[in-house]
């Protein structure tokens, strides 16, 4: 196929977590225009062509497409979700397939989540949406404490808190409506249990599993991840993965990669927190999904966009570890040990981080400085080999 006949990605955000689907559409023979706000966008460098607009307007979104020699065959934001509403927008202009702006703002918005979720049964916390304090304030006394506040509207655990009294309330209502594009927050019932990641991959007419991980918080910080491990109880696994396909299935999302967090309480049911139809940021669309699957998910979803057919589904199981290392308020000055890690078989670690740069406190999903990704046969011998990398690197923050 000549060049000029290859189909057009368009794909809204070309950030770190977005190259290697840039690149991957590239290679199956897809030409890319790839956009974001950052005229350094690491995924730049590696699409067809590219234009630097701001992602988080969607009309100055369409109109610079609009404005290039591109004919649009697909739209996808991989794993981010300021892109997602652009992406629709385009979709719906150039009648292309993928989620709409209807279906997208659901994915999106936790309150509309949560209405369409109640209609159909399925489970999750007690809770009430709000646009002030003066809101939060009675919902807070209908729920009662512990709870949760958080943004309907953001990624990345950005302005969510957990609360046990009273004192915090307006900080936390505060950072959540700062971090809250529509300027509105939820306040849930705080849910007991273990918290889950599940990935999932919809062919159009079936949402089909890929992994299911175990997650671990920052201590003191139980609203960001520091660890994704597959469980050693595939029952509770199981348990799991099917509220979060039939979450998907209630917000109409049935074509394309998921995202879904799930609660499995003290009682044994699995509650939702939350859902999004795009791929796990920080390594987990890009890297774990298909090292746990052995399923090519970012092919696929690159293909998917623009109408082809991806590969069928055949899920050959591995164990994983996703582990982080936390950030510290202070300037980087040391990084070492992660080529003796890269050693170690079934280990890929990294650092986020270069020397001399200024970090800070964790706030949220993004304050990382590194991280272990391990396999093996077992979620047992995939911890063992994260620990035994862990035990090799250090990375230094001085105040």
């Amino acid at each position: 196929m000549n060049q000029s006949e290859q189909p057009w990605l368009v794909a809204v955000s070309a950030g770190r977590w977005q190259k290697k689907g840039i690149q991957a559409a590239i290679d199956a023979g897809i030409r890319v225009f790839a956009l974001d706000g950052d005229d350094l966008a690491e995924g730049f460098e590696l699409a067809t062509k590219y234009a630097v607009v701001d992602i988080c307007d969607p009309q100055a979104v369409l109109e610079a497409v609009k404005a290039s020699d591109v004919q649009p065959d697909g739209v996808i934001s991989f794993s981010s979700e300021v892109g997602m509403p652009a992406a629709a927008l385009l979709r719906e202009h150039y009648g292309l397939a993928g989620p709409n702006i209807e279906v997208t703002n659901a994915l999106l918005n936790k309150t509309k989540q949560r209405e369409k979720w109640q209609k159909t049964d399925v489970p999750g916390p007690h809770w009430r949406a709000f646009t002030s304090f003066e809101d939060a304030l009675v919902h807070v006394a209908e729920i009662g404490y512990p709870c949760v506040v958080k943004p309907s509207d953001s990624g990345g655990s950005r302005g969510v808190s957990k609360l046990d009294s009273q004192e915090d309330l307006a900080a936390a209502v505060q950072d959540a409506l700062e971090a809250s594009r529509s300027n509105q927050g939820i306040i849930e019932s705080f849910m007991n249990g273990i918290e889950y990641t599940v990935e999932t991959f919809g062919d159009g007419l079936t949402v089909h599993v890929l992994a299911v991980t175990e997650k671990g918080k920052v201590p003191g910080k139980e609203m960001v991840a520091q660890q994704l491990a597959t469980p050693e109880e595939e029952k509770k696994a199981d348990i799991v993965a099917a509220v979060a396909v039939d979450s998907l299935c209630a917000l109409d999302y049935m074509s394309g990669p998921g995202h879904t967090e799930i609660i499995l309480d003290d009682d044994g049911i699995a509650r939702l927190v939350e859902a999004a139809g795009r791929g796990g940021g920080f390594m987990v669309f890009d890297q774990l999904v298909e090292k746990a699957s052995g399923y090519d998910i970012v092919t696929a979803t690159a293909v998917q966009a623009v109408g082809q057919v991806p590969a069928m589904i055949q899920i050959q199981k591995t164990a994983v570890t996703l582990r982080f290392f936390p950030s510290k308020e202070g300037v980087v000055t040391k990084i070492e040990g992660f080529s003796e890690a890269n050693l170690i078989p079934g280990v890929d670690a990294g650092a986020f981080v270069k020397l001399g740069e200024q970090v800070g406190v964790v706030r949220g999903d993004g304050d990382r400085l590194g991280y272990i990704l391990s396999t093996g046969s077992t979620p047992a011998e995939a911890r063992t080999k994260a620990a035994q990398a862990e035990s090799l690197i250090q990375i230094d923050v001085a105040v």
